[in-house]
């Protein structure tokens, strides 16, 4: 049984039972209907036994039993197709980790047997460490840094090689801040404050729907206060500062990638519009910078409380936004610090009294979820290109599987009906001369859907949470130990075939929305630019982000064995003989590696600002240097890449590089590398 569902049969004595092993599990063949459950059944993510008028639970504990049915509303409607496709994408989770268990059980049962003599000593076989999901993963294992101490390059790179740039300042031979930070120019730029919704708006439709950890209504709020009387020196004026400064330098996705370098999907921007470009967004950092710089005069006031980690989560995030990796990683790290904290003063109290109090808190309940994953995947993501350390927040497993999706307020008057104030709910009263305690609730819940489509957010979330599962056994799977353990290749096939198919079941698995990116290949024939509609941007920019993290996952996967491609014939070393059907699976594997790379290489060279543009730039630089490495071993087939076109090949990526290393010097540095290495082929 998984580790993280057995905090069921802690929670309740009616489920003591689970802590057995289970049976063969059920496979769903098709749609089942859900069995209606009590909301505090559904909120605690237990079994409802159903009774009426009140089920057991309810019963023991004194409270009310309340049922609702799912076709109430058609938002609960929506949800239920969530919370289905979640059950079935739960299952794959499953599956994977009984697979594992099984074959590494198998594999180390034969390789002791047959292998014993040709296996590297070191080789991992720690099956129960590397099937976790957790935190400890092997740290920059993977990078664009580790491919240049590949033997192929006869090491002409000592380690850490791009990245000591950003670690230089600490002895002085870089200028402090422009070691790793876009420097001002021009000074600070405030924004008047009447802006300050308008800047809200954007962050939720630009950065909110990627991390939905945030209660809007709280949030919209607290910005038309600010824009009425100011920022104050709370949390709350704190959280705004820094939604406003990412307001700033945030732009829709469909805006944005006009200054693409690619030739396709998009359209091929002119020369004169990149230089408005660059010159608007230096505007427009100068105009966020200063919004930040405000914020962090109130960061260091902040308690440990969850606002207090949603705030150092977003700095980081702005932080990522204008490439200073390091110091996001600092606030990343405090945001898991201050949440690890608040789960700390949980365990120390009576976990059925916290339950009882949790019970009229949904909403707060739902966000504490989110901002766990989110701190989670924030501190991974950087990890695996960075050699840092690890928060408090790595030796905790949350007990959720997955962060339980919104439903629609009870607070809210159904359609058809008048808000608190007697508007229509249609109705938006936006002015600022409204009251903030006046703004009706609905008006507010109707603003924000015509912001962004809620439920295709949680889609996207909810599969990163998933990939980010799959992503971090991958890693411990094939990253535990040195490079040098992937000349014997033979104990990682099967593995990775299994990973293999586990990744193609949850792109099958996806709503249509999300796999628009990665099953279209004519995506530039969609509106794009300021004539898109918002919505289309913002599903665009998903779709995009979720086809790149597949790309992510399958290029770990792949990566031992395009290593085994490129050095097979210069190790010296005599690998375990592969049978003929074991060839063809590394074959396949080797060539899926490269159209990976290639597709990296087409999908990630846009211009677009984000939280994941350095991240973008580094996948640019790994994806390059397999392609390299595989020329100059003479295993890059004609058929892929000519060697002497290769430089013509890694041109957008270049343009894409010097396009934004004047913000980051280690993305300067790699540019330089890559442009050397290439001159041996020119």
């Amino acid at each position: 049984m998984h580790p993280e569902l057995d905090y069921h049969s802690s929670r309740s004595e009616d489920h003591q039972e689970e802590e057995q092993p289970p049976a063969h599990k059920r496979v769903k063949t098709g749609p089942v209907p859900r069995k209606p459950a009590c909301q505090t059944c559904r909120k605690r993510k237990v079994r409802c036994d159903n009774s009426r008028p009140a089920c057991g639970f309810c019963s023991t504990i004194g409270t009310d039993c309340v049922y609702t049915t799912r076709g109430d509303h058609e938002n609960k409607q929506e949800l239920g197709k969530v919370l289905d496709r979640l059950d079935t994408l739960t299952q794959t989770v499953e599956s994977l980790q009984h697979f594992l268990t099984a074959n590494q059980n198998a594999r180390t049962s034969i390789s002791q047997e047959k292998e014993c003599d040709s296996r590297p000593p070191s080789f991992p076989v720690r099956a129960a460490e590397w099937q976790k999901d957790y935190l400890q993963i092997p740290a920059s294992r993977c990078s664009a840094d580790t491919v240049l101490t590949w033997p192929i390059f006869q090491g002409q790179f000592r380690e850490s090689a791009l990245i000591t740039t950003l670690f230089q300042y600490s002895h002085g031979t870089v200028d402090d801040r422009s070691s790793e930070a876009w420097t001002v120019p021009d000074g600070l730029r405030f924004t008047p404050d009447e802006q300050i919704p308008a800047l809200v708006d954007r962050f939720i439709q630009n950065v909110h729907t990627k991390n939905p950890i945030l209660d809007l209504e709280s949030l919209i709020r607290s910005g038309r206060h600010a824009a009425e009387v100011g920022f104050q020196w709370d949390a709350q004026s704190c959280l705004v500062l820094l939604t406003c400064a990412l307001g700033c330098i945030s732009q829709p996705f469909t805006v944005s990638t006009q200054g693409s370098n690619m030739e396709s999907p998009f359209h091929k921007p002119s020369e004169q519009y990149g230089r408005d470009s660059k010159s608007s967004s230096a505007v427009l950092l100068q105009e966020g910078e200063a919004f930040f710089t405000l914020a962090c005069r109130r960061i260091g006031l902040l308690r440990y409380s969850v606002i207090g980690a949603q705030c150092h989560f977003f700095a980081g995030v702005y932080l990522m936004y204008t490439f200073r990796p390091l110091s996001a990683w600092n606030h990343f790290y405090q945001a898991s610090t201050f949440y690890r904290l608040r789960l700390r003063l949980i365990d120390g109290l009576d976990k059925s009294v916290y339950e009882v109090e949790q019970q009229g808190a949904s909403v707060a309940r739902r966000l504490e979820q989110s901002l766990y994953w989110s701190c989670f995947k924030s501190e991974v993501e950087i990890r695996v290109e960075l050699p840092l350390p690890q928060s408090a927040i790595a030796e905790y497993e949350y007990p959720a599987l997955f962060p339980t999706p919104p439903t629609l307020p009870d607070e809210y008057p159904e359609n058809g009906q008048t808000g608190a104030d007697g508007a229509s709910p249609g109705t938006v009263p936006w002015s600022l001369d409204t009251e903030r305690s006046n703004l009706p609730p609905r008006a507010i819940y109707n603003h924000i859907t015509n912001l962004f489509d809620e439920q295709q957010s949680w889609y996207y979330y909810l599969t990163e949470v998933a990939l980010r599962r799959i992503g971090n056994r991958v890693l411990n799977a094939f990253y535990r130990e040195e490079p040098s353990t992937w000349s014997n290749i033979k104990p990682f096939i099967s593995i990775a075939s299994e990973f293999e198919s586990q990744i193609d079941e949850w792109l099958a698995n996806l709503p249509p929305a999300m796999r628009f990116y990665e099953a279209d290949s004519n995506f530039g024939s969609a509106r794009h630019g300021p004539t898109a509609d918002v919505r289309e941007s913002i599903s665009l920019e998903l779709s995009w982000a979720l086809s790149n993290r597949f790309l992510e996952i399958r290029l770990w996967l792949y990566q031992p064995f395009l290593f085994f491609a490129v050095h097979r014939p210069i190790t010296g070393m005599v690998p375990v003989p592969l049978t003929n059907d074991e060839s063809r699976l590394v074959q396949g594997f080797v060539e899926s590696g490269l159209n990976c790379s290639m597709r990296i290489l087409q999908a990630r060279c846009l211009r677009h600002r984000h939280h994941g543009i350095w991240f973008d730039l580094r996948a640019l630089v790994t994806a390059s240097l397999v392609f390299i490495a595989m020329a100059r071993s003479g295993n890059l087939g004609r058929e892929t890449i000519h060697p002497e076109g290769l430089r013509r090949h890694l041109a957008p990526t270049l343009e894409a590089l010097t396009y934004w290393e004047e913000e980051s010097p280690d993305i300067k540095k790699a540019r330089g590398t890559l442009d050397d290495l290439l001159r041996e082929f020119d």
